[in-house]
């Protein structure tokens, strides 16, 4: 999805919900959140958030929106439910009708990529480190035991987060 595409599906799904009467607010992380609140890149594939309960209503209306606009059915999703320890730092991004958008924080955001651990997830988290202005592995294991339980982090994570430091030239 291109920036102007997620927009598109966000604005859209405001309007599905407010047609249906109600409103909800969605916190944004993930490549959605790279593109929209940084502008570190053009495209991603779909819009991860966490969805505040009641999530049924939420669900049907991005039904309809995938529907509408010819996306993928998990184009807008809640699967980074699973990655939200505590409650997120975030503030409103953009407010459309029927629909408020939070955004987690950078800091946040670069706890998640590095737990994530995930290959794919090196660029984004090299910018993060950058735009963070990180120098240290332990600076970068510092932020992340903020949002992740330490039990939960392991010698990959640390591994992860120096080559990350690495290409980020911070290191």
């Amino acid at each position: 999805m291109t920036v102007a595409e997620m927009e598109r599906a966000l604005e859209s799904l405001g309007r599905q919900l407010a047609n249906r009467g109600v409103s909800a607010d969605i916190v944004m992380a993930g490549g959605a959140w790279m593109a929209l609140v940084l502008g570190a890149r053009e495209v991603t594939k779909d819009i991860d958030a966490y969805l505040a309960p009641p999530t049924g209503p939420v669900h049907q209306a991005i039904h309809a929106v995938a529907q509408a606009l010819g996306l993928a059915e998990d184009g807008l999703n809640d699967g980074i439910k699973g990655f939200f320890f505590r409650e997120p730092p975030q503030t409103l991004w953009r407010e459309f009708l029927g629909l408020r958008v939070y955004a987690v924080s950078a800091d946040y955001m670069l706890a998640l990529k590095i737990y994530a651990a995930r290959g794919s997830d090196t660029a984004d988290a090299v910018t993060l480190i950058r735009h963070l202005g990180l120098r240290s592995v332990e600076e970068v294991l510092a932020l992340v035991e903020q949002y992740v339980p330490e039990r939960l982090l392991t010698v990959r994570h640390r591994y992860f987060a120096e080559g990350c430091l690495e290409e980020a030239g911070a290191s």
